[in-house]
């Protein structure tokens, strides 16, 4: 299936490499050349253009936010029905892709979001970690610090977490209809530790 939808402004430029107009320019292509990838649903092009961003000087927040303005595009796009849930999935994943180098490089420019509008400890409680990924991104995007607490969550790691980090928010992501009890049990763990934590749940069992 072929789809019609908007895209950034993609003329090509030729940057002016001995000065700073020309490296911003550079940068911001690369990070138009993301953004296109992932509404395109290309993982391959998605991860090129992450490289060739970072290796051009770009900060890893700008391709997290990149990653971010273009997930909002596609949701925009599914909720007017000019894209549709297999696209989406492969948007997705071309997100994740880009992440999966970003974030990293974010950990190593001094932590992962500003936490100027909280802290947030996200969790998948199956081992599937996209949902958890994508969020994560769009969180860090809107100004949130993130606590990643991986996959195959336990109540006793969430625990260890609010007793160390001290997050506002917790966020849970369920795929599966077998994790519903054990996110029960996540949650009143959570409460316990932390009596004014507030509970996110993304969920599609």
């Amino acid at each position: 299936m072929y789809l019609t939808f908007r895209t950034h402004n993609s003329r090509n430029t030729i940057p002016e490499r001995d000065g700073h107009r020309g490296f911003t320019t550079m940068v911001d292509e690369c990070l138009r050349e993301v953004k296109r990838a992932i509404i395109e649903q290309d993982l391959a092009k998605a991860v090129d253009g992450t490289k060739r961003c970072l290796d051009s000087g770009a900060e890893a927040k700008a391709v997290v936010d990149a990653v971010a303005e273009a997930l909002k595009e596609v949701g925009d796009l599914f909720e007017c029905g000019e894209m549709f849930l297999p696209e989406v999935m492969r948007s997705a994943n071309a997100a994740k892709g880009a992440l999966g180098l970003a974030l990293p490089a974010l950990s190593d420019e001094g932590g992962k979001g500003e936490g100027g509008k909280g802290v947030v400890a996200i969790g998948s409680l199956g081992p599937h970690d996209i949902g958890k990924t994508i969020v994560s991104s769009m969180l860090i995007g809107n100004g949130f610090r993130i606590i990643d607490l991986g996959t195959l969550l336990t109540p006793e790691r969430v625990e260890k977490a609010l007793k160390e980090g001290g997050p506002d928010i917790l966020a849970l992501s369920v795929l599966l209809t077998s994790d519903i009890e054990k996110t029960k049990r996540v949650i009143a763990k959570a409460r316990e530790t932390g009596p004014g934590i507030r509970v996110m749940v993304g969920a599609r069992p």
